[in-house]
């Protein structure tokens, strides 16, 4: 008999080999006779020919499961920043398992990338790897295993059960009023006119790459999202004067469709980051924040002058609430109001 209990599980799990095949599964009992007894009449049903087992298919190299990961991911994700952002991972992934058999990997190899992992430095930033990042990579990883599962290559996922980091706010940065206008004045186009959008109106990088013309309707006062990573990001976007008049002065410099065009050059396809421009902003005013805090600090403002959160994450264009504790960050100094207003309420009541 093999039984054995995997790491936070509460149940045996059985795992032996019949017919050539692989066999691993939990016996949902806690108690150890009970599971020897689940697994011996499974082992009957199995030699009794009830339960069928599928002929396993050969198991590719993690390198060939990743490129094939990669095709789908291409034309599956309407999103650029997705794709790319996989393509990345599956570069890293990569890196860590090389020509290793799927079949031969566990969650323990997956356990141990994660570790790996979380001890490099970014190449870009030559910063510790974040914890989001890693968590991206993991998910990206449990994508290729799922897919593997779902075509009866891999009867189970070795990364399933293994969970995300644990991710603070303290890998966000929300800009003072100060930190804003010096970035502004030294962002060099088009990351300033980026920047400005972000802070403006909450929206993605990715979102603001890709503004065309036709989507833009300054006398009403709002452009159109018409292309997102979800149903809920497909929004209109409501703009302020200074998003509005960025957006008018593109609109008159530009004559091709993309407003963001690469490089600045008009008639261009949208262009794809501007990330290292921004990193060398960074470098130059000894500053140290991510393009994508621009978008944490609109969350914030907004949070400040009372923006209740089911409006701000339609703004932000999220499905739900879950995630938008995770942009707002209010100031030390808005939370010190906060009590002394309730003080004040308290103190007006008693009177």
């Amino acid at each position: 008999m093999s039984l054995y209990k995997r790491e936070n599980s509460k149940f045996f799990w059985m795992k032996f080999t019949f017919d050539g095949s692989l066999v691993q599964q939990s016996t949902k009992c806690s108690n150890k006779r009970d599971a020897l007894t689940i697994e011996a009449a499974f082992r009957h049903e199995l030699a009794l020919g009830r339960i069928g087992i599928k002929p396993k298919k050969d198991a590719p190299t993690f390198a060939a499961a990743a490129s094939d990961f990669l095709k789908w991911s291409m034309v599956s994700h309407a999103e650029q920043t997705t794709e790319r952002r996989e393509r990345f991972a599956v570069q890293v992934l990569t890196e860590f398992f090389g020509k290793k058999k799927t079949d031969a990997i566990e969650a323990k190899d997956v356990e141990k990338f994660v570790v790996w992992r979380s001890g490099q430095t970014s190449r870009k930033t030559k910063d510790k790897i974040t914890r989001g990042t890693v968590n991206r990579e993991l998910i990206t990883l449990k994508k290729i295993f799922k897919r593997l599962v779902n075509e009866d290559v891999l009867r189970n996922n070795p990364a399933q059960n293994v969970k995300l980091l644990k991710e603070n706010d303290a890998d966000f940065h929300v800009l003072t009023d100060d930190e804003e206008k010096v970035y502004l004045l030294a962002a060099p186009q088009p990351l300033q006119d980026v920047a400005i959008l972000m802070l403006q109106s909450g929206m993605r990088c990715g979102e603001i790459y890709r503004i065309k013309r036709s989507e833009v309707f300054l006398n009403q006062g709002f452009l159109k999202i018409t292309k997102g990573k979800t149903k809920a990001s497909l929004r209109q976007v409501h703009l302020s004067a200074k998003a509005s008049a960025v957006l008018k002065g593109r609109l008159q410099r530009f004559k091709g469709e993309n407003l963001f065009p690469q490089n600045d050059e008009d008639f261009r396809a949208a262009t794809e980051t501007i990330d290292k421009m921004h990193i060398r902003t960074m470098e130059r005013l000894k500053m140290n924040f991510r393009l994508y805090d621009c978008r944490h600090t609109f969350a914030s403002r907004a949070v400040e002058n009372g923006v209740d959160l089911l409006t701000l994450s339609q703004i932000l264009g999220h499905s739900g609430l879950k995630t938008i504790s995770r942009y707002a960050h209010p100031s030390e100094s808005y939370k010190a109001d906060a009590i002394k207003k309730m003080e004040n309420r308290k103190f007006a009541k008693a009177v």
